[in-house]
Formats: structure tokens, sequence, C-alpha cells
């Protein structure tokens, strides 16, 4: 065991006191000059290490062997490419021209609500999805759980055929056992029968539930979901006397608190927030609006939060208790509230109606409620909130997970059918599903993998993925859009619709399912309306109407004392990378470097500095975690901002029957969680005397301190002197086109769409933990985060890093074969088939955004489905070096289109994949020769700036500074 010292706290704050102003950095280790940092560092940039004395001949000697291997591992040939070759196949659809892509508009689901996507198909083939911009959720952006769907569609994990206590059955052998099982029910009524479905905002299927009910009048519904807003319907229920849900319009909001959660990730319409929050920034005539996160674990909002203000989940009722008794919603507390109530209240105040106060769903239904006290007394309803009915109802007679698990228990479940989802695995740890399951006579369940829920079933039905079936989804706001097969079922499976279709003794056919909700819903018009419903992907006008309030706030007027009991407080979050579990067999997400921890594949407990310190832990220390006397060992991560006293758990790893890809990645944070208290419990924290290895990547391509991020005043002067360089380049001019981008780092949220994007437009490989631990990973777009100040409570930062185009490129003097070569057009260039991975290119990129393919790593079990590749992109072998292209397929086509239609290619006519997918659209891309072009405009703003334009590279990528008053950081 490797043992390494704990972090002095004291010692880096006061080395960061004699700093000269902000100084960034990405890690603790790396403030504290760690050892193992250094050894990166050294590795890195070998030119900052004393050189060792090396004389003449035994240079030329290694210089010799470096080329002959590199033009060795040029040279081997992958068998991907051979076993599965991409086909085309033809298509007979109107006006259907081979070889171009067809988009399709559907909605994909994620917890039940809906999101609208453009999914590109290439002869039946789906290999991109984009947002769809009539869709009120998206806006035409995408998170990167929609950009991953296109990876699990082509999953080989997934269920193929139905299941009989684990033999494979035949779908004719599947329903000649339904029928007469169908037949007993439906003359018992549904007597003995027990069905648990996760929520959903399916119009259809909640038609399909209510006939179902009619059919089986004593059957008993269940409803679970792992990410729940249980607290948040209570609260609800307590203030307004029914089921409500809120939407919220951020392009209205001056001031803005959020309580806990992240308002830019995790709620249902968290990327139009992003959107319009990043839209009322851009208003000109209006002051910046001011965002405070009150939060334990840090998130996305509160790393673009004006201020932060960490605390622990036990001290959250009294402190938004006190913010109410501060704006008179709430009787005063008799202890001092926290230092900060003074300061939001009179934000709040001061911005009136236009303030907006949100609880996340972990948040206990007292705090809810005294939030909605706030926002009525604010006059936020209607301004800034608008209540709407419901968008996943729950029938008032709907029981719990417990309930069902009591109801096993007590003999009353002779049929048990579970429509989706993964119960088994889930669950809280005090309901120990799988072995009431087996007890159950007759068990089904209906899922796309056999996963541990269908391991412990008797009959396991394969479900159709979502761009394989016909359905319907409304979306946060209520607005329905239709989900429509985009391609022929890959795999044979039912979807939950036609399911329900076949227990109802309906029509198996999905579309003729959907139709008929919107047949009855619509009646006479209806054939027009669904064409274009289809092609819009959007039901016009669907969005849920305000309703009325009733008030009854006095219930939630009591007294809240701060909690006083011992232990650590433990916090139960959705994975930024794998959610609660959905997407653990998806490659590209396990490799995705989480926003904040920079982590890939796997988990880990995420812990303050200061309860580092307490504990005497550094990164990598195993712990174990014991709530209510369940133990679950765990690597702990020392991440900045994160409140004291509390240690925060994500969902979805440690699953045993994932797949090939998230079989026994990270731990199991299920096992410890509560049923009572599912999102915050008290724990106690111990450790285990091991170290686990947690792969980051926080420390790769580092940038080894330059002046990086940038920040500016509102209305500040230029950022960056700009004066003309000498050079030993050729001056070059670009008469035609000349391509560029800007990335404004006001607006990135570190979201990682981005990245996501690239990768499934740019057929980028997934390498595995072991080389990603080497920092071989091979994302060509990486989003670099920064902390600066103090480690307990930093400023954070984020920004997006792809090829710069250098207008004097550095690497391409050094390539001796010239694999990299400059366009007329300023695109740096990679030239696949002359490369011999010299990777002399590399090593002079200043912006380390080169990668290399040290291993065939479209030929592992990491390697996506040849069907999922772009075809337009050529899939890079052995041997071979390569980067961000600007996505010059995009260009090529749009240069294509613009000759046959005899016009001139226009400057803003050509939007990159990580450009479409940026929900607060801070990437953008253009002709940088076109003056009335955005990219054109945004390059002459006075926060534009080049990274590290010391070097006079002259990079085509450049930046737009942050923009933070002095209010902001007082």
């Amino acid at each position: 065991m490797r043992d390494e010292a704990p972090l002095d706290l004291d010692a880096l704050r006061a080395r960061l006191a004699t700093e000269d102003g902000s100084r960034l950095w990405r890690s603790l280790e790396e403030l504290a000059d760690a050892p193992e940092v250094r050894r990166y560092v050294e590795a890195e940039f070998p030119d900052i290490v004393q050189a060792s004395s090396i004389d003449r001949r035994t240079l030329l000697r290694l210089m010799s062997a470096s080329l002959a291997l590199g033009g060795l591992a040029a040279c081997n040939g992958s068998e991907a490419a051979k076993s599965a070759p991409l086909m085309s196949q033809s298509s007979n659809m109107p006006g259907y021209t081979p070889g171009v892509p067809l988009i399709v508009a559907t909605s994909l689901p994620l917890s039940g609500y809906g999101r609208g996507v453009l999914v590109k198909t290439q002869e039946g083939r789906p290999i991109k999805i984009d947002g769809n911009p009539l869709h009120p959720a998206s806006l035409g952006a995408t998170d990167v759980f929609a950009q991953a769907e296109v990876l699990s569609l082509y999953d080989p994990d997934r269920s193929d055929a139905p299941r009989q206590n684990g033999s494979e059955r035949t779908w004719e052998e599947l329903t000649s056992f339904i029928r007469p099982v169908r037949s007993e029910l439906v003359v018992a009524e549904g007597q003995g029968l027990h069905i648990l479905t996760p929520p959903t905002s399916s119009p259809t299927l909640q038609r399909l539930v209510a006939q179902a009910r009619q059919l089986f009048p004593h059957a008993q519904w269940h409803g679970f979901s792992p990410i729940d807003d249980d607290n948040r319907r209570a609260a609800a229920r307590t203030v307004f006397g029914r089921d409500l849900d809120l939407v919220y319009d951020l392009t209205q909001a001056d001031a803005i608190v959020t309580l806990g959660g992240d308002l830019f990730a995790e709620e249902p319409g968290h990327l139009r927030y992003a959107a319009d929050f990043q839209a009322r920034r851009r208003i000109r005539d209006r002051a910046l609006p001011h965002l405070f996160a009150v939060e334990t674990r840090p998130s996305l909002a509160g790393a673009r939060a004006d201020e932060r203000i960490p605390l622990r989940p036990r001290d959250f009722e009294a402190f938004v208790q006190a913010l109410a008794a501060a704006l008179g919603a709430a009787p005063a507390l008799i202890s001092a509230p926290h230092p900060s109530i003074a300061k939001l209240a009179d934000e709040l105040r001061g911005a009136g109606a236009r303030s907006l106060v949100v609880a996340g769903r972990e948040q206990p239904a007292g705090v809810q409620a005294l939030v909605h006290a706030i926002n009525a007394g604010l006059g936020a309803f209607g301004t800034t909130i608008r209540a709407i009915e419901p968008v996943r109802p729950m029938a008032e007679d709907l029981r719990t997970l417990a309930d069902l698990a009591g109801a096993i228990e007590a003999g009353e479940v002779s049929h048990l059918v579970i429509l989706g989802g993964n119960p088994v695995y889930t669950a809280p740890a005090d309901i120990d599903l799988a072995p009431l399951i087996r007890r159950v006579p007759l068990s089904l369940h209906l899922g796309q993998h056999r996963d541990e829920t269908a391991a412990v079933c008797q009959w396991h039905v394969p479900e159709a993925h979502p761009l394989e079936s016909w359905g319907d989804l409304r979306a946060y706001d209520g607005t329905v859009g239709l989900r429509q097969p985009v391609a022929m079922p890959l795999k044979p499976g039912l979807s939950a619709e036609e399911f329900l279709g076949l227990m109802a003794g309906q029509n198996l056919d999905g579309r003729v399912l959907v139709q008929a909700t919107w047949r009855e819903a619509w009646g006479d018009g209806f054939e027009q309306r669904w064409a274009r419903s289809l092609e819009d992907g959007v039901v016009e006008g669907s969005a849920s109407p305000a309703v009325a309030l009733t008030e009854r706030f006095g219930a939630t007027a009591e007294s809240a004392a701060p909690a006083t009991s011992g232990g650590i407080d433990v916090v139960f979050a959705p994975d930024p990378s794998v959610w609660d579990g959905s997407y653990a067999n998806n490659g590209w997400l396990q490799e995705l470097p989480k926003p904040l921890t920079k982590q890939v594949w796997g988990n880990a407990a995420l812990i303050a500095p200061e309860t580092a310190a307490v504990f005497g832990l550094s990164s990598g220390d195993a712990v174990d975690l014991t709530v209510e006397g369940r133990v679950v060992r765990a690597p702990v991560w020392i991440l900045p901002g994160h409140a004291p006293g509390a240690v925060t758990l994500t969902l979805g790893y440690g699953r045993r029957l994932a797949g090939r890809i998230g079989n026994g990645i990270g731990f199991d944070a299920y096992a410890v969680r509560p049923s009572r208290q599912p999102w915050t419990a008290t724990g106690e924290i111990g450790k285990a005397g091991e170290r686990i290895p947690v792969i980051s990547t926080q420390q790769h391509h580092s940038l080894q301190g330059r002046d990086i991020v940038r920040v500016v005043a509102p209305d500040q002067g230029p950022v960056q002197e700009r004066t003309e360089h000498p050079s030993l380049y050729p001056e070059w001019s670009y008469e035609g086109h000349a391509w560029g981008m800007a990335i404004d780092l006001d607006a990135c949220i570190g979201c990682n769409a981005c990245v996501i994007a690239c990768q499934a437009e740019n057929n980028i490989a997934v390498v595995g933990p072991e080389e990603a631990a080497r920092g071989r990973e091979m994302h060509w777009l990486r989003v670099d985060r920064y902390h600066a100040g103090d480690p307990a409570n930093p400023d954070t930062y984020f920004q997006p890093v792809p090829c710069m185009h250098c207008e004097k490129a550095p690497c391409e003097v050094v390539c001796p074969v010239n694999a990299t070569v400059h366009s007329s057009e300023g695109l740096n260039d990679m030239v696949y088939n002359r490369c011999i991975g010299t990777r002399t290119c590399s090593n002079n990129c200043p912006y380390k955004v080169r990668r290399f393919n040290f291993l065939d790593y479209q030929g592992t079990d990491y390697t996506a489905s040849p069907d999922a590749m772009n075809p337009q992109v050529t899939v890079r072998d052995r041997g071979v070096m390569e980067k961000c292209t600007y996505c010059v397929q995009r260009i090529g086509t749009a240069r294509a289109d613009a000759s046959v239609e005899g016009r001139r290619l226009g400057g803003d006519e050509i939007v990159t994949a990580c450009q479409q997918a940026c929900p607060t659209q801070a990437i953008v891309f253009g002709d940088v020769n076109d003056p009335g072009s955005v990219v054109s405009r945004l390059k002459r703003d006075p926060r534009n700036y080049a990274l590290l334009g010391n070097l006079n590279t002259k990079p085509r990528t450049t930046y737009l500074a942050r923009v933070e008053s002095s209010r902001e950081k007082g």
C-alpha cells in the first residue's frame, strides 16, 4: 500500500495568501506540490526537468528507433473494421437520396420526462442525436444522456429474447403463456396482481393504465423511482392542498437562490433553465442577475453562482426558516441566524417579484414548504414561477415499493409485473427485494437488459429501446413530444405501451396505440395534426397552463431548531455520468470526466478538505461508511467547496449485471441508502486501512499554471493587447473563408454535453479504465476545471479546450511526413494515412489537444458498434495521431450543398457538434472573414483573448473572459 500524507489545509491557505492575484489550480494535490503531481508534470513537460547528458550518437540512435517503431505501429491493421464493415441499406422512403442522412424528430425519456431530439440516420442507422429547436425542454441543445442514447441503442448486452427462469424462450412461447394467465386474471378481476411501474409523463401509458385498472379492478399498482420527488409532492399537498409542478422562468429573474440540488443538471427542465439563465445574463440594458447557491455538494449551478454557501444537510431547515423569517414568511428563530441570511434577504427583497428560490429534490418537505411561502411572499408566482398540473400524475391509491414488499411478505401477491426499471438494484437497502420476488408464484420483468431484477424474476421480456418504438412524453412544462422509431428494431422487444396493450387485450402495434390517444384528443383533423406533430416532434399548444393557487401557508410556520445529533451527514445524489445506474453500461459516459471531480470509471465518497483533515484522509483512501448498521467501503475524494461534516455518495455504480462495460465498476451506494431518508441520512465514517485507485483526469494535459482563465468586470476594456508580434512563420492571406471559433467562458457551465457530442460525431474511441489511468483518453475536446481561492469554498471556472487551429501552428513544422498541414481556410488538418506516429506534433503542442492511438482502441471490448459510426469520419487506427477538426465533414457537406444550390457559403451556416449540443450557446463557430458572422462579432468583443497568446501561435479558437462584478464577489 502506498501511504500518502494528509493535506495540510492551513499550509495551503498560507501559500495562497502569498500569491500575487488569484492563482488557478486544478487539485489540492497540485496546490500542495505533491510528489505524484510533480512526477506527472515532469512527464508532461520534460523540459522543466534538468536534461541528462546525452551524446550526439546516442541521441541519433534513439531518434531512429522512435521513427522505426512509429512506422511499425502505423502498419498494424484493425480487425474491428474487417469483422463488421459498414453496409448501406436501401430505403423506400419518398424523396430519399442514398448517402444523404435523414433527420427524424422524436422524444427521449429521463426519469419519466420527455426531451425533444432530432436523430440523424444514415441508411437506416441512427448515428447522432441533437436537440430539437422546437422543443421547449431542449431548444436545440442536449445533455450527455441524450447524446449517449445512440451508444445505448447499439449495446450488445441488450436483451434479445424472452427468458423463463434464465432459459431462452421464443415469442410464441411467451404469448402462449401470457394469454391463459391474462384470462385467469380477468376472471379474478386482478385479485393478487401487483404491478410496479416507474413514474411516467406519457399520455398513452396513462390511458392504458386507466384501462388496465378497469379490467383488473382489484389489482394493486405501485410506483417507484430512485430519483423521486416525494418531498416536493408532500410539500405541495401541505401548502396548496394538491399535487403541483413548478416551472421556472429564469429570463425574468434578477435574484436567484438555490437550496441544494443542481438547477442546471438535475432538474427536469435543466437544459432550458441553463439556457434561460445565460439569456438573462446577455440582456445588456439590465444589471446582471445574482445567483446564490446554498449547497452541501458542489454543483454546476454552484460553480456558476456569484456566491456559494456550503452547508451541512442538518442545518438547511434552520437556515431556510431564518431566511423566511427575515422576509416575513415565517416566525423568527430563537437562535442566531446564519451570517449570510441578511444579505440573501436583502437581495431577494430588492428583486421582489423578479426573485426566485428553488429547493433541490433532496430537501425535506418542511424546507420545500418554506420555499413556497418565501416565493409567494415575494410575489414570484406568476413572474418567475408558474404552477401547473403534475406532468407525471400519480393516482391517489398508488402504493409504494415498501407496500409491495409488505404485501409479498404477507402472501398477498400471486402475480407480479414489473414494467421497466431495475428495482432490485435501486431499491433502498432496508427493502431486500430479491428474495421477496423469488417468493412470488409468478413474476415478470420488462426491461432492456437481463439485469439484477431480471435475474430474480421467472419471466424476463425484452423492452424496446426508445429509438425503436412508438410513444409520447410530456416535457417539464407539459409540452407533448411524440416518440417514433428512427430505425428498424435491432433486437426484438416490446415497449411498455405495447405490453400494457397486450394485458388490456388491445392491438400490439405501438403506433396504433399512440394514435388512439391523440385521435380521441383531437377529433376532426387528426391526420393533419398527427403528420405535423410527427414532423415537428412537438404537439403544438400542448404546454400545461398555469393553475390558480390557494395557499395554506400557516401550516409551514413551525420553528426549526438546528440538529445536534452526532455522526456525519450522508448525502445521496444522482451521478453526472450514469444517473441512477441506467447508463452504467455506456462506455462513453463511463469514460466521461465528471464535471467537478474529473473522475472516470467509478465513483467516490466526496468529502470536504476540512473533513479530510479531521479524519486524516487523502484522496484514494478507503473508508467504511455505516448508515443504520449497513456498511459500504468506498474510496474518498477530497472535493474543494464541499460542506464539512458531510459525505456525498453518487448512485448508479457497483452494478453486478449491467453488462460487459458496467459490471464491477465503483461501489454501490444503494447498499446503505435508507427508505425513510433516501436523500440525506446520518452515518459514521472510519478508515479502512487500504487504498482504492481512483481514476481522475484532472492532472492530464495540464497547461502548468499559465495565464488561462481570465475574469473581467462588466464593461471593462480589452483583456488582451491586440498587437502584432514578429514571427519566423511566413504570412498567409486568407482570401476566402477563414474558419474560427469563439468560446464564451461566461456562458460555459461545464455540463460536458459538448464532449459527448464531439465523441459521437467523430467516432472517438473508448479506451477503458486502464488506459485512461495512464492519461491516454482520446477526447478531442476536454473541459478543464479550475479553482481559485480558499480550498474550503473556492471559485470554480470551466474552460472547453479543443484544437486551437493555430495560424502559426507549432505542430506542423515538426512533422517529418507532413501529416499535419494547414488548409487554405485556416484549418489545421490531419492526414491520417501519412501519420507514422512519431508524436512530435503532440510534444510541440502547447495546448495539449492531440491524442495518440497507442493501441488499437477500435478493436477492444469497449469499442462501439460499427453501426454507430459516422460514415463521414475516418475511423483511426493504431499508431495514428488525431484531434479536433472543427467538424471538417460538416464544412464539406455545407460547401457541397451551397455549390449545388449555386450560392455562397454563409458565415454562420456551419454548426459544429460541440456548438450544437451546448445549452448556453457558449461555443460559436463560423467564418472570421465574414464581418457579419456571429463569430466575427465575438472576436471583436473586448472580452476576446487568445489562450497562451504570448506564444504568438495566432489560434483560430479564442475565448471570451468570464464576467464578474465587484458586487458578485462582495
